[in-house]
């Protein structure tokens, strides 16, 4: 039989996912190498129900979403430490959330649905986990020293990436040193439209570069180990923004350079507990991480104002966004046997400074003056105070078995606080504005059941909850212009965003095939609306002289059903067969119109040979998705993804025991499609429709070498 993947993501514990009601999938190393995964989109793009966005235009790969829901209500950890938060406003400032080279990643877990009762704040719609390697993934059985080094191209982006990685055993003591770098360009698609503007269809020029390092060392105890870890990220991206040239305005050219950077020290470790605790883990860690965002935008023919009206002037306007946050936590895990109870428990606590600055000037190149005055802003300003959050929260989980039925109950507490403090930046970006503290608290239950009907078959049932707290920026986003009628203030009242789901599934687990089908229904209540408008004049809240007000508010309630579907059969010595399938609807309750968020149906298969020697071997997979046609077009015209199926087709080669070099040929027959996770929001594409394309035939090669 195959082998048998092991999960920590269900239960904060390592166990067998058969062992988890949750729906859960392992992304591990091998496969990676295998479908030649160079960034999370080709990690994620065989796995039905979970998509990440792209932009098209500058910002590249941006939030995953697992059954219909992205950004911040999906938890994405690594090493068991929160990855930074997503951040947006206006059309030049993304501070996305994937800081990570996955050359140094040794597995991908993924838990749809909600997870608070075990992870806390933004499990709403699920966690993504990601595990970077160790040691002992470097060294061979015995070995006191080893090395490794990859290199590989990807045509889609005609990227070339290399990874050196060199591993080292003394006595017990372990450690790894690993670095790598990639760069690359724009990713191609099959737009034909070279023009500067609204209607160009190609991509914008971009050069693209990164490096990553890791370091860690593993020290032994007589029951377990301590861990210490460095790792850090860089990336820089050079965009020449030829698409977002809209034609009532001057522009020349626009170009931007955008920098994330994300480093992080940790200490962890287990070993055998005290009296009552048979196993305990600890982690400790700082993480900081930081996006800088620099645009330059040049205009000819324009006013003293660099406005859009005809002129004379050429101006230049240049912008710098900036977005840090720095976390310190801890996270405290035992675990007990007593009898028929499989006691899993924890504490944990973090507190996460966060940082938002967005700073401007414009120069008329017909004078040389220069003035902080761009537009409507005043430079330097801040769109919310530097904030610190809190959180603590304790769990436990209960695994009871009563043969033929386990029982897993667990329950977690969570305490927030939100803490502005605006300094004179601040207050002088923001004059008689004030700002509110948060603080609040919640439960977050979960019940799940494992009836083995026979010693190969399972029903699966769970019931969890899932919660994220209001969001610092949207509790005390401000700014106002009261020349052009708007305002947005705060919210002292938001209330967390909430989710409540039962699945219920059947698994199989036999000498020729495995199965699982599992059917879902999530209700989400109290979804925020970032910076909804207010009815004016009406509203007392509205502010004197801005007919137009926002604030955030807690008004959507929203329902996801669906079903999700994977099989695996080994058809003969050397041959097997896998599929996965997903379908969902989802519905704004508080509209009564479709959630255009959820993905259309996507069924993934393929069918992958080896020679029983591991020599080599390949795979054929097909994707085919349904059209994206059931929309809520209210806010402005969508365009519908069409239906689409594509092949993929993969292979390796050992080279003597020591290199493997894989190779692929994506997208073989050269098809033209798009991909809903780009167009959701995209209103009124018009002649621009290809520019979110996917990449057509392309190639990716890898060379792994093992010493």
């Amino acid at each position: 039989m195959d082998k048998i993947l092991v999960t920590s993501v269900a239960s904060r514990v390592a166990e067998a996912i058969e062992a988890t009601p949750a729906t859960v999938s392992v992304i591990e190393r091998e496969e990676l190498d295998r479908t030649l995964s160079h960034d999370l989109r080709d990690a994620l793009r065989y796995e039905p129900g979970v998509s990440i966005e792209n932009s098209a235009t500058r910002f590249g790969l941006g939030n995953i979403a697992i059954r219909g829901l992205d950004g911040n209500r999906v938890l994405m950890m690594q090493d068991g430490i929160r990855m930074p938060d997503h951040f947006r406003i206006g059309s030049f400032s993304n501070a996305n959330r994937n800081p990570l080279d996955l050359g140094l990643v040794s597995r991908i877990e993924i838990l749809r649905g909600p997870g608070s009762a075990l992870y806390g704040s933004d499990a709403l719609a699920g966690v993504v986990s990601i595990s970077t390697i160790d040691p002992r993934d470097v060294l061979a059985r015995g070995a006191t020293a080893a090395g490794a080094i990859d290199a590989g191209y990807a045509q889609a982006d005609r990227s070339w990436s290399e990874l050196g990685a060199g591993a080292f055993r003394f006595g017990g003591v372990e450690a790894l040193v690993a670095a790598s770098r990639a760069e690359g360009h724009e990713r191609e698609n099959q737009g034909s439209s070279d023009t500067v503007g609204a209607t160009r269809t190609t991509p914008n020029p971009q050069d693209t570069s990164s490096t990553a390092m890791l370091a860690k060392v593993v020290v032994p105890l007589d029951s377990g180990r301590w861990r210490f870890t460095f790792d850090r990220y860089e990336r820089d991206v050079a965009t020449d923004v030829r698409s977002l040239n809209p034609q009532s305005v001057k522009t020349v050219t626009l170009v931007a350079d955008d920098r994330a950077e994300r480093s992080r020290f940790s200490i962890d470790g287990d070993a055998a507990g005290p009296g009552f605790v048979d196993r305990l883990s600890w982690l400790a860690y700082r993480q900081e991480a930081k996006t800088t965002q620099d645009t330059f935008e040049e205009r000819a023919n324009t006013t003293a104002q660099c406005l859009s009206a005809n002129g004379t002037v050429r101006c230049r306007r240049e912008a710098r966004f900036t977005f840090g946050q720095e976390e310190t936590g801890f996270t405290l895990i035992g675990e007990s046997l007593a009898g028929r109870h499989k006691l899993v428990y924890g504490v944990e606590g973090a507190r996460l400074d966060t940082e938002e600055k967005r700073d401007g000037r414009q120069v008329n190149l017909n004078t040389g003056s220069i003035t902080n005055v761009v537009g409507t802003d005043i430079f330097p300003t801040r769109d919310f105070p530097n904030t610190q959050v809190e959180r603590v929260g304790a769990f436990v989980q209960d695994e009871i078995t009563l043969d033929p039925v386990r029982l897993i109950p667990a329950l977690r507490y969570d305490r927030y606080e939100t803490k502005p403090e605006p300094d004179d930046l601040y207050t002088a970006s923001n004059p008689g504005r004030q700002v509110v503290s948060l603080s609040d608290d919640a439960w977050s239950p979960k019940l799940g059941a494992l009836w083995s009907l026979t010693p190969r078959t399972t029903l699966s049932l769970q019931l969890a909850a899932g919660f994220r707290a209001p969001p610092y920026a949207d509790a005390n986003v401000g700014l106002s212009n009261l020349p052009l009628g708007y305002a947005v203030i705060a919210n002292p009242d938001l209330e967390p965003e909430r989710s409540r789901g039962i699945e219920f599934g059947v698994r199989g687990r036999h000498e020729a095939l495995d199965y699982s089908l599992t059917a879902y229904r999530t209700d989400y209540h109290d979804l925020i609306i970032t910076r909804a408008p207010l009815p004016c004049p009406g509203d007392p809240r509205c502010v004197p002289g801005a007919p137009i007000t926002f604030q955030s508010q807690n008004v959507t309630k929203a329902r996801i059903e669906g079903l999700e579907a994977r099989a695996e059969a080994r058809l003969a010595p050397g041959w097997t067969a896998r599929a996965g399938a997903a379908w969902s609807r989802g519905d704004d309750l508080s509209k009564g119109v479709p959630l255009n968020a959820v993905e259309p149906a996507k069924m993934v298969a393929g069918l992958a040979w080896e020679l029983p020697t591991g020599k080599w071997g390949g795979e054929l997979v097909v994707t085919h998705a349904a059209e994206k046609s059931r929309i809520d077009a209210s806010a402005g015209v969508l365009v519908p993804s069409p239906s689409y199926t594509i092949a993929d087709l993969t292979g390796f080669v050992r080279l003597g025991g020591q290199v493997t070099v894989h190779a692929g040929i994506f997208n073989l027959f050269d098809r033209k499609y798009w991909w809903w996770s780009d167009m959701k929001s995209v209103t009124n594409p018009g002649a621009s429709f290809d520019r979110y394309t996917q990449p057509g035939r392309n190639a990716s090669v890898l060379v792994k070498w093992r010493f």
